[in-house]
């Protein structure tokens, strides 16, 4: 999909996407941030989908995940306990994950949402990362009720560029101004994300000048996982958008050039991550670059990609 860009408003750059495929079509804009907000919110963004794909396995990413929605129930489906199925009806957040989220959503839907980065989590949610990492849970559970008040007027709004706005401009007031990072960690979470995962733990503790022990479970407080799983998180993220981008794949090569040793280290990180093997991602990525359609959507997009446009 290529962007369609929209003048700076209030130090947010606007990103509309637009897309029309045998899946369904959809309409994405995106509130991205300028300045100082830009390290603790990576985007706030609102979108609509009419004739969509209802299911998705959602992989998991390294950022936390907030959503509301506008209107329409969406479930996340237990396939190991049916009988543990949730129902999401308004606000919920999405900690750091380490497996996919099944998720079911309505055809005709409308959604909007934030993706803080591991420095906006503690200041915009009040509460540490590590107490939701692998959990979803309501959003008012942690925020309070003035998040139905949110929701309602974000709901109210019909159209998807002001809706985005109205987010971001809450979120901008919402954030906790305090670092919420302690330096060592800071310096990590950095050397991690500048190096695809790929920098080695002892290195971040010889920088950090503490023990393993110390930088471990001060990382897993401020961010939610360990310094080496946030790590596996970011190079497997890396590599599904790579994935994501690619119309064939020489898998040796693949896995060299997205941070593993070999094509088995690949295999075993997307089994752990994605539960599943690489080819099997490449054959089901979903067109939203979120996840993985069923068997029956994924046939139809091979059939018929359909256009993007923008």
């Amino acid at each position: 999909m290529r962007p369609a860009r929209r003048p700076a408003e209030h130090g947010w750059r606007l990103v509309e996407d637009r897309a029309e495929t045998a899946v369904g079509r959809w309409r994405v804009v995106l509130a991205l941030p300028e300045g100082p907000l830009a390290r603790r919110v990576e985007a706030v963004w609102a979108s609509e989908s009419l004739g969509c794909f209802e299911e998705e396995e959602i992989l998991p990413r390294s950022r936390t995940e907030v959503l509301f929605g506008l209107g329409d129930r969406h479930w996340l489906r237990d396939r190991a306990a049916p009988g543990a199925d949730r129902a999401f009806d308004r606000s919920f957040v999405s900690g750091l994950q380490r497996r996919p989220l099944h998720v079911e959503s309505p055809s005709d839907s409308r959604m909007a949402g934030v993706r803080l980065k591991p420095e906006g989590v503690a200041a915009f949610l009040r509460d540490t990362p590590s107490a939701i990492a692998g959990a979803v849970v309501e959003l008012d559970d942690v925020l309070g009720a003035d998040v139905e008040r949110l929701r309602e007027q974000i709901a109210s709004t019909p159209d998807p560029g002001r809706r985005v706005l109205l987010l971001a401009a809450a979120v901008a007031r919402h954030l906790d101004p305090a670092p919420v990072l302690s330096d060592a960690v800071r310096f990590a979470l950095d050397s991690l994300h500048a190096t695809r995962g790929g920098v080695p733990v002892r290195e971040l503790v010889r920088a950090s000048g503490h023990s393993h022990r110390w930088l471990t479970e001060r990382f897993r407080a401020e961010v939610g996982l360990a310094p080496k799983a946030y790590g596996r998180l970011i190079r497997f993220e890396a590599a599904f958008d790579r994935l994501s981008r690619l119309d064939h794949v020489r898998w040796p090569e693949f896995a060299l050039d997205a941070g593993y040793y070999d094509q088995a280290h690949l295999a075993r990180d997307f089994r752990e991550l994605a539960g599943t093997t690489p080819t099997e991602v490449f054959r089901r990525r979903a067109p939203d670059g979120l996840g993985l359609l069923t068997e029956e959507d994924a046939e139809r997009l091979r059939r018929d990609p359909g256009q993007a446009r923008s």
